[in-house]
């Protein structure tokens, strides 16, 4: 792992002439939104007064107006997106990961596999359809580390079954038996007989553990208890504690082959710039740096560089 900075100031030193570059083209375009707003405000404000005169088909000319307006707004905020958010990501965000860490790759618009999501067996539902964003790969340490932003839908429901952060990390030893710490929250009365009923897991049992906070915040449901026992640890109970409360949210984890996989359930859309206040705000950044940060650190957290395991 890369040597971190002294303090996030020296990272908002190195990238501020790029930012600054940035505000620039964020202020131009949110000059061209705030005018068709003020154009429909008073279009608006107008139409009163039009229709107490009595010129009615002068009023439904500013009707058309005001929708014309309103239709350009959003298409200008869809262009203002689509140029601001891979500038953004490039500029900020790329900037971050490589600081910190080694063999950074970023791709905003690719995400993590479908085939991975349903390995992990973190989510509910087997899924058939999923989107997603900002895949990035790095190493820390010795450990490879694979997460993006997902929504994931079971048939043709509409209401996605997860959304959120979804992240793999891989070893190069494998576990012998599948381990599943699933979130109290998300956790459902069938789970255990889903994954016996469709052969996900061999003779799937739940575990209880001695830590009584860590069994009121999990449910475990392993092949093998002891082997279960073995990886979850008083210490990494703990760890994976900390990691939960730190994150504030849903999380749910999964011992499978080489990987471990970690859902983290998240309704904000990640890494992605703001239209009509400041980019190079010191505090905006910094708020990207601390989650960005946070999502990374899970090996450092969850001590996977260290552990050995079955």
């Amino acid at each position: 792992m890369k040597t971190p900075p002294k303090s996030f100031d020296e990272i908002f030193e190195k990238i501020s002439p790029n930012l600054q570059l940035l505000e620039e083209v964020r202020k131009n375009r949110a000059k061209d939104i705030l005018l068709w707003e003020i154009l429909g405000i008073t279009s608006l404000a107008l139409i009163f007064l039009v229709f107490n005169l009595g010129l009615y088909f002068l009023g439904a000319i500013i009707i058309l107006f005001i929708l014309y307006c309103v239709g350009m707004v959003f298409e200008k905020l869809d262009v203002a997106t689509k140029d601001l958010a891979p500038k953004f990501k490039k500029t900020v965000i790329l900037a971050l990961l490589d600081y910190f860490y080694d063999h950074v790759e970023y791709i905003p618009n690719q995400r993590m596999s479908i085939h991975l999501l349903n390995k992990s067996l973190l989510i509910r539902k087997f899924v058939y359809k999923h989107w997603g964003e900002d895949f990035i790969t790095c190493r820390i340490g010795h450990t490879d580390v694979y997460f993006s932003e997902i929504e994931t839908f079971h048939l043709n429901q509409q209401k996605s079954t997860f959304r959120g952060v979804f992240i793999a990390v891989m070893f190069n030893k494998q576990f012998s038996t599948k381990t599943v710490v699933i979130n109290r929250k998300d956790s459902t009365l069938f789970r255990k007989a889903k994954l016996n009923l469709f052969g996900d897991m061999k003779k799937a049992n739940y575990v209880k553990l001695e830590s009584i906070e860590f069994n009121k915040n999990f449910l475990v449901i392993a092949e093998d208890q002891i082997e279960a026992r073995f990886k979850l640890t008083p210490a990494l109970m703990e760890m994976m504690l900390a990691y939960k409360k730190k994150l504030n949210t849903t999380v749910s984890f999964s011992f499978i082959e080489n990987y471990l996989y970690i859902t983290i359930q998240s309704d904000k859309n990640l890494f992605e710039p703001r239209l009509l206040k400041p980019l190079n705000d010191k505090k905006f950044i910094e708020n990207n740096y601390l989650y960005l940060d946070l999502l990374t650190t899970v090996v450092k957290d969850l001590d996977l560089n260290t552990r050995i395991w079955l």
